[in-house]
């Protein structure tokens, strides 16, 4: 089972909720092997660009004579905490950007999560259509029993 935690923007979402976002709570292999990038990608602007100083410094690093496995060693362990952090980073990011956190849910999929979410929600106000109110035609009196002209066009009764 995942973890899926649900976001609405700013405005609230729409009556589709198409702009609702479901986060998997889940390790990213990406953020884990381009941490940075993914970072940045994700608008999570202070955490990947103290991520690439970190990346910047651990080459520098891996480059000095007789510290090249202290520089991989800590890129790599960089890489794995921002694979651990990745979706928890992007929903902080988020709600500082004015995001709603709406649920968090444990689902085997994305799929069952939206089913799950979208299933609790209150159904949409209904508004009764008012009735119509229909007005029966009375015959005319000073022409033909029927009560208008007989094809819309002009009343055959009286001429043009």
């Amino acid at each position: 089972m995942k973890r899926y935690i649900i976001l609405t923007p700013p405005g609230g979402p729409l009556r589709d909720h198409r702009t609702t976002r479901f986060i998997a709570d889940r390790m990213s292999l990406l953020a884990l092997l381009f941490p940075s990038p993914w970072l940045l990608l994700h608008r999570c602007w202070w955490s990947g660009f103290a991520a690439l100083g970190i990346q910047l410094l651990a080459g520098w690093l891996a480059d000095q004579p007789g510290f090249f496995w202290a520089g991989t060693l800590s890129s790599l362990a960089l890489g794995l905490l921002i694979g651990l952090e990745a979706r928890h980073l992007q929903v902080k990011s988020l709600m500082r950007r004015g995001w709603r956190e709406e649920a968090v849910l444990l689902a085997p999929d994305l799929a069952t999560a939206e089913a799950m979410f979208f299933a609790s929600l209150p159904e949409p106000e209904k508004f009764a259509v008012p009735a119509a109110h229909w007005t029966k035609i009375s015959p005319r009196h000073d022409g033909p029993a029927y009560g208008g002209p007989a094809l819309g066009l002009f009343d055959m009764g009286k001429g043009r």
